[in-house]
């Protein structure tokens, strides 16, 4: 980074307000100091992102986001640092010249030669000659305005107009080849998409990286023609329309993923904008990886057809593995999106997104699919697939509940399942831990559910109120030897420390505390309340209260079990009669 570039970063920074940039992404409510708003880079259900106008900053306690207001705009939107300086920029008003690395540049004259051929195809659609190309897109029921936001172009029939055109721009044969635009066979030079409408591929950043192109007034045995694997473009590093996407997904907390380039540019058109198209019928690993950045449900709208309900699942198994969020629409009476959005209409479509089933659903039901379950030859098989599927899940709830569903629908031996399950050695591992946590927790939960979730309720008061904090102290509690006390010992020590609670002042505190940060994680993520109200603190430490006198009492009644002492027993009994009047005493209070 030149001094010339890091003093416009410094510029454009110290004239934007990181609050305004944000509050234009997500909504943000001041509390105090800072102002909190649900993080878009994970699955958040309570403002857990403080957002700090005096240090120009935003922090998530939950998922650990952090930065500027350019690293804000870069991971929301799913651009490179310069885009998002640039974005910013043009927020406030301020002028900002992109200043190329060298390495940028080596890529930089593939992308203008794209960029090139872009402007070609697409001006070639606008002409005289697109005219037939252009009546078959409306007749799609693709507008004017869809056409431009995708960038769709036409290759004419010529031979060689795209080669002629960079030649003529000087640029390299070589280059040219490289990017798979043409070729130089036997008869010549020519151009690699001729006749056919093009649909430009993306990069994440946005840039034209490769191209599709599609037959609309012919026959063809190929409907498309695609870019191969070049320099700037691999396939498994690509979603179309990842670059609208991201943005829209992050505000929508879901993205839609079809097969088609024309299914992912209907559902846009009906203002489902957070939808991208795989490319394929598998995901890689780095395609996976755009799709987890986002932090957002994945819906599955695959085509039709057997095909697609195989993609559907193998799909869901890449993105299973990865801990996501997974929902599944089948739709039926066409064989894709852009033929049911056509024949039914966007509002059946949208219908059908608002309610996805869940993958792990869908498996139970596509797997099921013409097979005799009466056979036990067929029932095994079917049980042996879905536990091959659920044992990429690091979930142990998700597993123990899909081994609960098929012992209880198929009559079987749980632990036969779990021994069926655990041949693959990591699901091994995950299920001993699972085992242990249950011998050792599974009865105090039971009992403790409501305990626990006053408790949380009582300690997310403490983080956000001063009277909270009060009442608490007043209580002079003794709290289990737990998680929750660690928490409230903190909390005390902080507000004694401060002589206040500021919530996004606390978060930063607690973070030196590895004991404590995993329980304050839980506890905002958990603990979903609109408003503060007295109430409900006053009723979370009345049934605290009420818990530990119990828990008193219990131990009370222990030792005059065995006391023999007549006196000392009386002495107990009182002390019991002493807690159960000061329960009544404190409930009437309330």
């Amino acid at each position: 980074m030149n001094e010339s570039q890091n003093n416009d970063f410094k510029r454009i920074q110290n004239k934007a307000d990181i609050v305004e940039i944000i509050n234009s992404y997500v909504k943000l409510e001041s509390h105090g100091k800072n102002y909190f708003g649900v993080c878009p880079f994970h699955d958040d259900h309570s403002p857990s992102m403080s957002v700090s106008k005096d240090k120009q900053i935003y922090k998530c306690f939950v998922c650990g986001a952090t930065g500027n207001v350019f690293t804000f705009v870069e991971n929301f939107l799913g651009v490179s640092f310069i885009e998002a300086v640039k974005v910013v920029a043009d927020k406030i008003g301020e002028d900002f010249v992109v200043h190329k690395s060298k390495q940028n540049t080596v890529y930089e004259k593939y992308y203008k030669i794209m960029d090139l051929a872009t402007k070609l195809y697409e001006n070639n659609l606008r002409t005289k000659i697109g005219e037939e190309a252009r009546k078959y897109l409306k007749d799609r029921g693709l507008t004017d305005e869809i056409i431009k936001d995708f960038s769709i172009g036409l290759a004419i029939t010529d031979n060689d107009q795209l080669y002629k055109l960079l030649e003529k721009k000087k640029i390299p044969l070589k280059d040219m080849q490289d990017l798979g635009l043409v070729n130089n066979g036997e008869r010549g030079i020519y151009d690699l998409f001729r006749n056919r409408i093009i649909f430009p591929l993306k990069n994440p950043d946005g840039k034209v990286n490769g191209f599709s192109g599609r037959i609309y007034n012919t026959t063809s045995n190929s409907k498309y023609v695609n870019t191969k694997e070049t320099i700037i473009f691999k396939k498994r590093e690509n979603l179309y329309n990842y670059h609208l996407a991201a943005p829209a997904a992050r505000l929508e907390k879901s993205i839609i993923i079809c097969e088609g380039f024309m299914d992912a540019i209907r559902i846009y058109s009906i203002g489902l904008k957070n939808v991208v198209a795989t490319m394929g019928t598998a995901l890689a690993k780095q395609q996976v990886e755009l799709l987890k950045k986002l932090g957002v449900k994945v819906i599955l709208v695959m085509d039709n057809d057997n095909a697609g309900e195989m993609a559907t699942l193998s799909l869901g198994e890449s993105l299973l593995k990865e801990g996501m969020d997974i929902g599944v629409v089948r739709l039926t009476g066409k064989k894709d999106p852009d033929e049911y959005i056509l024949e039914y209409g966007a509002m059946a479509f949208k219908d059908n997104i608002k309610n996805p089933m869940s993958f792990i659903d869908f498996i139970f039901i596509a797997l099921k699919k013409d097979k005799d379950l009466s056979n036990p030859i067929q029932l095994t098989e079917y049980i042996n697939k879905v536990l091959s599927i659920i044992s990429v899940s690091s979930d142990s709830l998700l597993i123990e509940t899909c081994i609960n569903k098929l012992s209880n629908d198929y009559h079987l031996d749980k632990e036969l399942l779990k021994a069926r399950l655990t041949s693959n050695e990591e699901i091994k591992n995950i299920k001993v831990e699972t085992k242990k946590e249950e011998t050792n927790t599974n009865k105090e939960v039971k009992k403790s559910t409501k305990f626990e979730r006053a408790l949380s309720v009582m300690l997310y008061y403490m983080m956000h109120s001063e009277s909270a904090m009060r009442l608490y102290l007043k209580e002079d509690f003794d709290l289990p030897k737990n998680k929750y006390r660690l928490v409230a010992n903190n909390l005390v020590y902080y507000f004694e420390l401060n002589k206040e609670i500021d919530f996004a002042d606390y978060l930063t505190f607690a973070e030196d505390y590895e004991d404590v940060v995993p329980t304050v994680k839980e506890i905002i993520s958990n603990v979903n309340l609109p408003e503060f109200k007295d109430s409900d603190i006053k009723a979370a430490i009345a049934i605290v209260r009420k818990h530990l006198n119990e828990e008193k009492i219990k131990l009370i009644k222990e030792e005059m079990k065995n006391e023999l002492d007549v006196s000392r027993r009386k002495r107990l009994f009182e002390k019991i009669i002493e807690i159960k009047r000061g329960c009544v005493g404190n409930n009437e209070e309330e």
